[in-house]
């Protein structure tokens, strides 16, 4: 037998053709429209748009336009399209104004206080990556590495390591390249575009040079499509590639146990734009439960196959008054099913078994439970489920308490707090995006303007970083042929 043995088929003349994820059909988001934490050290929190509270920060966190993120004696790093990202020091607080979504191209961030590098490795045009403080904005000309020092809320320095960066204040703009820094106080610029030696100077500077190496490893074979390549090291690193027709190269991940399923390990978050959105536990969950798809086999277990469209959760659900339930899509877009050691892949019964291996269900009180692991029905309590069919529809239900609203003003669209507390997302008012004036490279002058400025509300908050779950030993299993399952 081979590496996989044929997967198991339901008998059927013929198989109907599965409908896409309504979410997919109707998404109004993008690849680069949620982003997520890529890296957590130390004391951080995330304030939801739609909340008014804060939460501890985490690996892996999906993060929405709306978002405040925070640090206190701790970094984070978020990642917001290929290749690029933006990494936070301690005692810094940043706002995420603006994803890019299908309407609007434009990724635009607010840096309250403290230090953040920006490193832009896909620039699609001129000035789709944007910056803001109290008393100046930026707008990122090329691809490159950026440093913003933000003091007391209203000093501003700006060093571009390599680069270019048009650089606007009260009385006019200027471009600043590679190698130079600038200082802007209150609005205003205090000197000249001057040269500076780009070297390590303190320890955020090296916390930067150290992830810089981590998230660029480059390797001889790349077995991801070209849009997934950030996380070519982190499969790498948690498992093993192979090929099989005629999905082509899937990857197994290690150190999963027996119980393991896809999106088990994790928690669901609601997000404005996309809904609920799978929170993977996994250290390389965010790449396998966002894109592509999954199957199991009897020599290696769960397979991923890798995709290159984004999505909140590649699953069917079912609910009841009393219970939600979900099973990852196959391939061919059904809910997989694996029951009495087969996998099958295109099944299309009226009624899911219950005792599929793929599916997992809570309470209804559990769907954000940040343990659902611990808490999915187990054994004889699914024996007592209504008869389940998963439906390709997303969840309506809402999260009590969601109190933002999204509205067009004067062509941009602005996340709106119904609330009262005064906070710096309260405050944002329009952002005058200045117009695209070519390609990323080019370095022709600026028209001169004033900076656009978000408010100079904010609120202070902290928390304490959390860790993801761990994953267990390896498992074996296995595929083959089987009869069809009984619902």
């Amino acid at each position: 037998m081979g590496i996989f043995a044929q997967e198991a088929q339901a008998p059927a003349p013929q198989t109907p053709p599965a409908q896409a994820p309504q979410e997919a059909k109707d998404a109004k988001y993008t690849n680069e429209s949620v982003a997520r934490l890529s890296f957590v050290e130390g004391k951080a929190f995330v304030q939801r748009a739609s909340d008014l509270g804060y939460e501890e920060a985490a690996l892996n966190m999906p993060i929405s336009e709306g978002d405040r993120i925070g640090t206190s004696e701790g970094r984070v790093e978020v990642h917001f399209g290929r290749g690029n990202y933006i990494r936070l020091d301690g005692e810094t607080k940043l706002d995420i104004l603006n994803l890019p979504k299908k309407t609007d191209d434009i990724a635009r961030f607010r840096v309250w206080s403290g230090n953040i590098f920006l490193v832009v490795g896909t620039l699609k045009e001129e000035k789709a990556i944007e910056l803001h403080t109290a008393d100046s904005s930026f707008y990122v000309l090329d691809r490159g590495v950026y440093r913003v020092d933000v003091r007391e809320n209203k000093d501003t320095e700006i060093q571009v390591y390599n680069g270019l960066l048009e650089v606007a204040g009260e009385e006019g703009s200027t471009l600043l390249k590679g190698s130079q820094r600038l200082e802007v106080s209150e609005g205003r610029f205090t000197s000249k575009p001057t040269s500076f030696i780009a070297v390590a100077n303190d320890g955020f500077d090296r916390f930067n040079e150290s992830r810089t190496a981590a998230t660029g490893r480059q390797y001889a074979q790349s077995r991801l499509p070209e849009e997934l390549s950030d996380y070519e090291a982190d499969l790498e690193e948690y498992g093993e590639w192979t090929y099989l027709p005629p999905y082509g190269n899937v990857w197994v991940p290690g150190g999963v146990d027996d119980d393991w399923r896809p999106y088990y390990n994790g928690r669901w978050t609601w997000l404005p734009l996309s809904g609920w959105t799978w929170w993977p536990y996994e250290p390389w969950g965010w790449s396998t439960f966002h894109y592509g798809r999954w199957h199991w086999g009897v020599d290696f277990g769960w397979y991923w196959i890798p995709m290159n469209m984004w999505g909140p959760g590649w699953v069917n659900w079912w609910w009841d008054d009393f219970y939600f339930g979900w099973a990852p899509l196959s391939y061919w877009g059904y809910p997989g099913i694996v029951y009495g050691g087969a996998y099958y892949g295109h099944y299309y019964g009226a009624y899911y078994p219950q005792h599929s291996r793929a599916l997992t269900v809570v309470r209804r009180d559990q769907l954000k439970d940040p343990h659902i692991a611990q808490n999915a029905l187990r054994g004889d309590s699914l024996k007592s489920l209504n008869r389940m069919s998963l439906t390709n529809r997303s969840l309506s239900l809402k999260p009590a308490g969601s109190k933002i609203s999204v509205q067009p003003l004067d062509g941009n669209r602005v996340l709106l707090r119904n609330d009262s507390r005064g906070s710096g997302l309260a405050q944002d008012r329009r952002i005058n995006r200045p117009s695209s004036g070519g390609a990323a490279n080019s370095s022709e002058p600026r028209a001169i303007r004033k900076p656009d400025n978000p408010g100079k509300s904010e609120e202070k908050g902290g928390g304490t970083a959390a860790k993801p779950q761990s994953v267990k030993s390896p498992s074996g299993g296995g595929e083959k042929k089987a009869a069809s399952p009984k619902s």
